[in-house]
């Protein structure tokens, strides 16, 4: 049986790109060692995830989200056995725009690619389908 868990948070007020990178680059590695999948969003200093995987993986990658000073606030929205996994061929992006003009249609082409992609996404449990509903308020409201 596989196990989901989807948590809110917001950034800690100095968080930097090269946080942001450590993120990426330490989330990859041990989520291909722990078998874990899943999504996480990062916008406006917000921070939102489904991790899927084995129960004893994602709650100690949970433990470890908690104990991680670049996060604040950690709230779990929702945690739950599943049969399948909704994310199990994703794995983390991150793109730099280099001047202001690029970033502002770089943002506004992710959000608008975010939320096609949250109409036409498996929903497959109650999780996922908060999931993309989180998302796309998380998009819309700025």
């Amino acid at each position: 049986m596989m196990f989901e868990l989807i948590y809110y948070s917001t950034a800690s007020p100095d968080l930097s790109e090269n946080d942001i990178l450590s993120i990426l680059e330490n989330s990859r590695d041990f989520n291909s060692k722990n078998e874990i999948t899943g999504c996480l969003l990062y916008h406006n200093n917000e921070f939102v995830q489904l991790i899927e995987g084995e129960e004893e993986a994602v709650k100690k990658l949970y433990a470890k989200i908690e104990s991680d000073k670049r996060h604040n606030n950690l709230i779990i929205v929702i945690q739950d056995n599943i049969a399948a996994r909704s994310f199990k061929n994703w794995s983390m992006a991150y793109y730099k725009p280099t001047t202001a003009a690029a970033e502002n249609l770089s943002e506004l082409l992710f959000k608008l690619n975010f939320l096609a992609l949250s109409q036409l996404a498996e929903k497959p449990t109650d999780a996922s389908k908060f999931f993309w509903y989180i998302s796309t308020l998380l998009l819309e409201e700025k």
